[in-house]
């Protein structure tokens, strides 16, 4: 399970547990009740967040925001379903991949129709189709979705993809996520009932058929989509050529802990040193974060001269008494204790106590050589982190797909959860903004750019090869 997978399903059971109930989809509430959640949301993220116009202006949420109690206030009433769909997408107008918002429901990201999904996996191939890889039904394996009930795929991307949180301007993270978790998003912002779905599809000659198919239970889809990647989920290194180390950076979130992380790093830099290594690929695809330490020990690695990581963390508050609605959050214990290392300077207020801050040093033993990255949209938070500072310092040479998060940095760290009283919808709002000691970019902020594009073709998808293997052994 991925870091960001894992802390938002870890927020939402202990919301779960505490709220004892689930908000029903077909509930009806009354507007006054909802114009007052509109409220919350936006004093507690105009107060707190410390993305709200870091990577747009501020009216792009604002002013969305607005145009949302508009017609929340025209109505008597609207469904709890409704009323997520409609402020979701503003939310994501925040352009911060950390920011959360869920129904008080078990299973990130099974909401709604949870007995009643679509029953088929997909990944987009290297010509930009949504490719069935697996399938309830074996005859829809292999063929590109055309239409889902009618609705062209087209359009339903179109629906989807204002409703993924994603960092600054990155355009690879949204269809990342979309891809992992197609059928459960389909659910949670277009589908309407549980009849059986007409699946139009297309062969790779372009001949195209209608597939009727019964909707399957959440744990059915995931056990559908259980292995279905080439990539390892365990940190790894090997060696695929005489002269080639590819060390798979998994995860920053190791479950034995960051002691063993480190000793794992120890020991493959070693290894790597004995070998006639002149290339070392470092495989983060699919690596959605972690420990933001971690990220730092990683490069310090393959550091080749003394260099910073994070220039600065900003924060909104410094107090837990100017934290809004206090009572209707969840603040981790130690957060009145941060104020001891907030400082005010050129009127921001930045928190001086991060082991990323300041000058590093590379280690003692780094690999001063030729350096690949693989690296895709589902690369993210540390992950970003990390590839932003070897983007910086010239490391080597970036290969796959744009980076899940951008160059820049993102806004992390601890959260303060706010259940809205009248729906009990759970908003999660980071309280850091981390900006990354890397060498400003012009134009629009996006993530780590590749300067070699890799895909997977329709062949690697359907027979489960990694796009990158010629790399990797040449």
């Amino acid at each position: 399970m991925s870091h960001r997978i894992l802390l938002t399903a870890l927020l939402q059971l202990a919301i779960y547990l505490a709220s004892g109930a689930q908000s029903l989809p077909n509930k009806k509430i009354p507007s006054a009740a909802l114009l007052s959640d509109l409220d919350m949301i936006r004093s507690t993220v105009v107060r707190l967040h410390p993305g709200l116009g870091r990577f747009g202006p501020p009216e792009e949420f604002l002013n969305a925001l607005d145009s949302v109690r508009v017609e929340i206030a025209s109505r008597d009433s609207t469904f709890f379903v409704a009323f997520f769909r409609m402020v979701n997408p503003v939310l994501t107008r925040l352009r911060c991949g950390h920011t959360k918002f869920f129904p008080p429901m078990e299973g990130f990201p099974f909401y709604f129709f949870t007995n009643h999904l679509i029953p088929i996996i997909v990944r987009f191939d290297n010509t930009g189709q949504l490719l069935v890889t697996h399938a309830a039904n074996r005859e829809a394996v292999g063929q590109y979705v055309r239409a889902i009930n009618g609705q062209s795929i087209d359009s339903v991307l179109h629906a989807l993809r204002p409703q993924l949180f994603s960092d600054a301007h990155v355009q690879s993270s949204a269809d990342a996520q979309i891809q992992q978790y197609f059928s459960a998003w389909y659910a949670d912002f277009i589908q309407t009932d549980r009849s059986p779905f007409a699946i139009t599809l297309a062969n790779d000659k372009g001949q195209t058929t209608i597939i009727e198919m019964p909707g399957i239970q959440a744990e059915a889809w995931q056990a559908l989509n259980r292995n279905n990647t080439f990539l390892s989920s365990n940190n790894q290194l090997s060696f695929p050529a005489d002269s080639v180390a590819r060390l798979r950076i998994a995860t920053f979130y190791p479950a034995e802990g960051n002691k063993h992380f480190r000793r794992f790093l120890d020991s493959a830099f070693a290894q790597i040193a004995q070998h006639p290594t002149r290339r070392l690929i470092i495989d983060v695809r699919g690596n959605e974060g972690g420990n933001d330490a971690l990220g730092k020990d990683l490069f310090a690695h393959i550091a080749r001269q003394d260099f910073r990581y994070y220039d600065r963390i900003e924060v909104k508050v410094k107090r837990k008494k100017d934290v809004p609605a206090k009572g209707l959050a969840y603040l981790p214990r130690f957060i009145g204790l941060a104020r001891l290392f907030i400082k005010k300077e050129n009127n921001q207020l930045l928190f001086k106590k991060h082991q990323n801050l300041g000058l590093h040093h590379p280690h003692q033993k780094a690999y001063t050589r030729n350096v690949v990255f693989l690296m895709d949209g589902l690369s993210y938070s540390v992950t970003s982190e990390f590839l932003a500072v070897a983007r910086s310092e010239n490391r080597g040479l970036f290969a796959g797909e744009e980076s899940g998060g951008a160059y820049q940095g993102d806004n992390s760290g601890t959260f303060a959860i706010y259940k809205l009283p009248a729906t009990g919808l759970d908003l999660g709002i980071p309280l850091a903004g981390y900006y990354m000691a890397a060498k400003s970019e012009t134009g629009v902020h996006r993530g780590i750019m590749p300067d070699v594009v890799i895909r997977p073709s329709r062949e690697d998808l359907l027979s489960g090869k990694d796009p990158a293997g010629q790399l990797l052994t040449h």
